[in-house]
């Protein structure tokens, strides 16, 4: 077909009569498809039938007079034909197909046939030799040497010669089994002497490691008890002091109470009754207990003084002095007529003898407590444990206990800053622990040559208690660090330590399943230990 440029057929050779009329391109029907592809300017299409069986190929060329495009030229090639062809000769091809697989078959079941007698003609020479072998292999692998010298072939193969040489092994093997037993008789019988003779080694070991075990309690002990030693004439001080104390406090109160005994019958018949009264209020409001420190004292003093030196009233200092006493600074303007009275010095001083029963007897019980308390330290220091078994125990508890003891050394210079925190009861070996502290304590007022300041923490981290020991002292050089819980291992001069002390404090802590570390620089070395809370 040619179609110029105004869609005008000039030929048709499929349709003659549409010459001369208008091109209609071919209408694409929802039964029918097509697929259209440019390739250097000629457009191809495909149409497809319901089946999508190509049908027909059309080309569309243009067509050009010179450089003026007129129209195009249509080409149409049907491909019913083609199709056709292609099925016949698939068909032709499927039954060749059929056919061939059908010789296929035969030839594979000869084959397979061959192949089955020849693997029988090979199983009888070669594989029954194989699992005769393997089941005189099993024989041996299990012990049983009776079928040794059976083991023999004639044949000439591969298979022959590795039956007569297996057989040359199981005989040897078998030699060998024989001699093997005789030597496990003998083995047998120098075993159990041998075992005999570790028994008893082990006994002799076990009886050494307890025999260890109680050297190193006697050890902790000992060091214990030499740490205790070295406090003995500061605890000697603690608790004189406070019987000087109760003694002195006494000896007053005797003396007051034999000095009023005496004046009561002369008091009574030169005073009246305004001035007995005087004394009854003040016995009345006196207090025993001191509220105010001794530079409060003073000042109140020197307030009274002032105010009776300007009321003109004699013996201003000495009254004032029984007034702070007696604690009697508050009542001054309530007071203050009477002291103008001739006979106020004695009435006050009468009042000041006798109340001062109740102040001594306040002393006496402060030192009875402060001893008490030196004495309760040093009994739960002291301390051994025979039985071997933890205990509940309080960390804080044993810490203070340790610091009590050692309450004459630190009050030499040394500030000590309790930071106990809020931590449960531990099983544990209390005795042993206050070891722990008392090393470390000692260690942290050594460095601090009894002069700076130790603080101690406690608190709960997790599972575990870690308690820190931090103390200004001058430090652990880094030389000696290394070595700082070995045993025997001390930077004191001779006579002022074993170097035992932080290396029990290490296996102490050990037996604890805890840790201890530390970290040391001049002016600020810290111990830290923890310990799980079981």
């Amino acid at each position: 077909m040619l179609v110029d440029v105004a869609n005008k057929v000039y030929i048709d050779t499929e349709t003659p009569d549409n010459q001369q009329s208008l091109y209609t391109p071919k209408e694409v029907t929802a039964d029918t498809k097509s697929q259209t592809k440019v390739h250097e300017g000629v457009l191809r299409t495909l149409y497809f039938d319901e089946n999508e069986t190509s049908y027909l190929m059309e080309y569309e060329l243009p067509v050009s007079i010179g450089p003026t495009p007129w129209g195009k030229m249509l080409f149409g090639f049907s491909l019913l034909h083609l199709n056709e062809q292609i099925a016949a000769s698939l068909k032709e091809n499927e039954a060749n197909l059929q056919k061939l697989s059908i010789q296929t078959g035969y030839i594979a079941a000869v084959i397979l046939l061959l192949t089955y007698l020849l693997i029988s003609h090979l199983s009888q020479r070669i594989v029954s030799p194989i699992i005769e072998l393997r089941r005189h292999t099993k024989e041996l692998a299990e012990g049983k040497f009776e079928n040794a010298d059976k083991i023999e072939s004639e044949a000439a193969d591969e298979v022959g010669m590795l039956t007569r040489d297996f057989g040359l092994m199981a005989g040897n093997l078998k030699q060998s089994y024989r001699q093997l037993e005789e030597y496990n008789l003998t083995l047998e019988h120098k075993v159990s002497e041998r075992t005999e003779a570790l028994n008893f080694k082990n006994d002799e070991l076990l009886n050494a490691l307890e025999h260890l075990e109680e050297s190193q309690q006697q050890l902790i002990h000992s060091e214990k008890m030499a740490a205790l030693g070295q406090l003995i004439a500061g605890i000697a001080h603690e608790i004189n002091t406070p019987l000087g104390a109760i003694q002195a406090s006494v000896g007053n109160s005797s003396r007051y109470l034999n000095a009023f005994s005496e004046n009561l019958h002369t008091f009574l018949r030169s005073t009246n009754t305004e001035e007995q009264l005087f004394l009854c209020n003040l016995l009345t409001k006196a207090k025993h207990e001191k509220r105010f420190s001794t530079r409060e004292e003073r000042k109140i003093r020197r307030n009274l003084v002032e105010i009776f030196e300007h009321e003109e009233i004699l013996k201003a200092e000495d009254l004032a002095e029984m007034l702070v006493d007696m604690e009697l600074s508050d009542e001054i303007d309530h007071l203050l007529p009477f002291f103008k009275q001739p006979n106020s010095y004695y009435i006050t001083e009468m009042a000041h003898k006798l109340t001062g029963i109740g102040r001594n007897s306040e002393t006496i019980r402060t030192a009875v407590g402060r001893a008490s308390k030196v004495v309760f330290a040093l009994k739960h220091f002291a301390h051994h444990d025979n039985s071997g078994n933890k205990i509940s125990s309080d960390i804080n508890q044993g810490i203070r206990t340790v610091l009590t003891l050692y309450q004459n050394l630190l009050k030499q210079g040394c500030e000590v800053i309790e930071q106990f925190g809020d931590i449960p009861e531990i099983s544990c070996y209390p005795d042993e622990l206050n070891q722990v502290w008392t090393n470390l304590i000692h260690n942290a007022i050594y460095a601090m040559k009894n002069k700076g300041t130790l603080t101690i923490t406690t608190e709960k981290t997790g599972g575990e208690i870690k308690v820190t020991f931090a103390d200004s002292g001058s430090g652990i050089p880094e030389d000696v660090q290394p070595h700082i819980f070995d045993s025997f291992y001390t930077t004191k001069p001779a006579g002022e330590g074993s170097g035992l002390g932080l290396g029990i404090c290490k296996r102490i802590i050990d037996k604890h399943d805890g840790d201890i570390t530390f970290v040391s620089t001049p002016g600020n070395t810290v111990f830290t230990v923890t310990l799980p809370i079981i």
